[in-house]
């Protein structure tokens, strides 16, 4: 699945909680309807990751396992 994106973010080396302060922090400066690409290799990161979505106004594109690492797509609304 490709999905385009207006950013990037790697936080494949960094510990919870720090992928998802940095994922929230990056969203908030991006414009409505910009589509943000995360990819992480903790696991702990998941639940924070779909929790920040939800409690704000974020969509998950999507999600999913792959050799890169946990990779989410999220847009801003």
């Amino acid at each position: 699945m490709t999905i385009n994106h207006n950013a990037i973010l790697d936080v494949r080396h960094e510990d919870s909680p720090i992928p998802t302060i940095r994922t929230k922090e990056l969203l908030d400066e991006l414009s409505a309807g910009d589509i943000l690409k995360v990819i992480t290799s903790k696991e702990s990161t998941i639940k924070n990751i779909r929790m920040l979505v939800a409690n704000n106004p974020f969509v998950l594109l999507h999600e999913a396992r792959t050799e890169e690492g946990f990779i989410f797509i999220i847009k801003k609304q």
